[in-house]
């Protein structure tokens, strides 16, 4: 299987935004994912209107893709709330139900890693997630790419179940990742 990264643009938004509006609309665990309040999911054409306006904001959505496939969306990732002062972006990452627990969150974010630090125009020092503590698949991702723990925003997941959880902040420094690459070449 050859996997690769597409980044959505305006030019290609009709060939992957269905996909990523399926996922929204079938996705079960929604409160999982984020911390933020969780809206309703507008009709497709408002919400890839609203995608076209973070896109031309800033936005950088990068889509796994099974090149041998026919292109099959395998998950999302993306880049945002970029903070040109401090050289930082947060990072969020998706897989749909479906494609859990197989390798594909690996793939993603190294991935996504490689192209982010590369890209000139950004000049990105950091980048960073954040994830309920309760969400141990993820942490488990965060730490295997040598994202360090900052700290955590104390009860800050509430689910409608009436249970609370912490949210912790990982973060990678672009110096971090180099220092990886070059333990992995002298390997």
């Amino acid at each position: 299987m050859i996997r690769g990264l597409v980044l959505l643009t305006g030019g290609n938004i009709e060939d992957y935004l269905p996909d990523l509006y399926d996922w929204s609309l079938s996705e079960t665990e929604t409160e999982q994912h984020t911390c933020r309040p969780i809206n309703k999911l507008p009709p497709y054409n408002n919400y890839k209107e609203n995608v076209l306006k973070r896109l031309a904001n800033g936005l950088l959505i990068y889509i796994l893709v099974d090149r041998a496939n026919n292109n099959k969306r395998i998950g999302k990732i993306q880049l945002f709330d970029y903070n040109t002062r401090n050289k930082s972006a947060e990072v969020g990452y998706y897989l749909p139900l479906k494609h859990r627990k197989q390798g594909y969150a690996n793939v993603l974010l190294e991935l996504f890693i490689g192209i982010i630090f590369e890209r000139k125009d950004l000049e990105l020092n950091k980048i960073y997630a954040t994830v309920a503590a309760c969400n141990q698949a993820s942490i488990k991702l965060l730490e295997k790419f040598h994202f360090k723990l900052e700290g955590t925003y104390r009860e800050h997941y509430w689910f409608s179940d009436g249970s609370i959880c912490d949210q912790y902040h990982y973060s990678l420094l672009k110096r971090e990742y180099i220092g990886l690459l070059e333990e992995k070449a002298i390997e």
